[in-house]
């Protein structure tokens, strides 16, 4: 009696081409929507840092009666001092310091209110410039995680600085007190028409223009072609009348501003715009903290767009503007 034998039955070259075809035009479908799920995460974690921000901005301003200065910087001779004879003191646009003899940006002065009390009580106020960033261990190298955009892409957490043989290391952040129309560079043309500047003491009661109507906070993006320095701008605790640089933005050009392609990045004519910038990794704009406590997605990136951006980044204009 013969057994029924039973053959297998193999896949053919075809066969095996068109199943291999079909996964990879499921991974291609895949990837994108992977892609934007992350991305969604990212620009919600971003929001929720700006929440962050923004909350403990009120909370100080109930504790000390005003928002912290955007850099505190006392007048002075002395190196990272404002100097008596500079044109912002004495032409009444910048005055004495809210906190005399001491040195400090905003988000130094905020940290208690983001539970970091413990590391701003390692902070020396009264060490000009880089005191506080002077070893990679050093206080002012920490990097604070709420001070971070997911989509920021920060070729280093923490930044250098060389100067007088000595380096100083810097931990970076995404995000720029609103400077209003102009923060850089500070010369005679330097506005104090928004939140912070050198030496700013706002109060709730003197943004004019509406709590709903005027953002504190936005996005920097650390990216840029024409202008690869932007990549080591940031430094949360420093302070000198040049810190502005690293903790406060402004509204010269749109958001997502970048430097000419084939510019000179050696020229402050060329790159002067592009320090102040508020812009992002996100699609199509950026996240911006208003003073009301909330978080808003402002897609203001083209030149028609400036006026509204403007608008929206002065504190008593009186400008009629919204958030789109």
């Amino acid at each position: 009696m013969r057994c029924a034998q039973t053959r297998s039955h193999a896949f053919t070259l075809i066969e095996l081409l068109v199943v291999i075809a079909i996964i990879a035009i499921l991974i291609g479908l895949l990837l994108p929507a992977v892609q934007k799920v992350r991305e969604a995460a990212a620009r919600m974690s971003c929001s929720n840092n700006l929440k962050q921000i923004a909350l403990a901005s009120h909370s100080y301003h109930d504790a000390v009666g005003a928002l912290p200065p955007g850099v505190n910087v006392p007048i002075g001779s002395l190196s990272g001092m404002l100097f008596p004879s500079n044109i912002l003191y004495t032409s009444g646009k910048v005055g004495q310091p809210p906190y005399p003899g001491q040195f400090g940006s905003w988000l130094m002065y905020i940290l208690p209110y983001i539970e970091q009390d413990n590391l701003q009580k390692n902070l020396n106020f009264t060490v000009r410039e880089f005191g506080n960033c002077n070893g990679p261990n050093s206080v002012g190298a920490q990097v604070v995680k709420i001070f971070i955009c997911p989509s920021d892409p920060l070729p280093n957490m923490v930044s250098t600085y060389t100067t007088g043989g000595v380096t100083y290391y810097f931990g970076m952040n995404s995000y720029l007190g609103n400077g209003g129309t102009r923060s850089w560079f500070p010369d005679f043309n330097y506005s104090v028409d928004g939140i912070f500047h050198l030496n700013s003491r706002t109060t709730i009661s003197g943004i004019a223009d509406g709590t709903s109507n005027t953002f504190l906070a936005g996005e920097r993006y650390h990216k840029d072609p024409a202008y690869t320095n932007i990549e080591t701008l940031g430094g949360w605790a420093w302070s000198n009348y040049q810190a502005v640089q690293d903790c406060i933005g402004s509204t010269r050009v749109p958001v997502n501003y970048l430097c000419p392609v084939g510019s000179n990045p050696n020229s402050f004519l060329v790159t002067d715009p592009r320090v102040c910038a508020f812009g992002s990794g996100h699609a199509s704009g950026a996240n911006f903290a208003f003073c009301d406590g909330s978080v808003r997605f402002l897609t203001l990136a083209n030149t028609g767009d400036l006026p509204t951006l403007q608008a929206l980044s002065t504190r008593a204009g009186g400008e009629v503007a919204s958030a789109p």
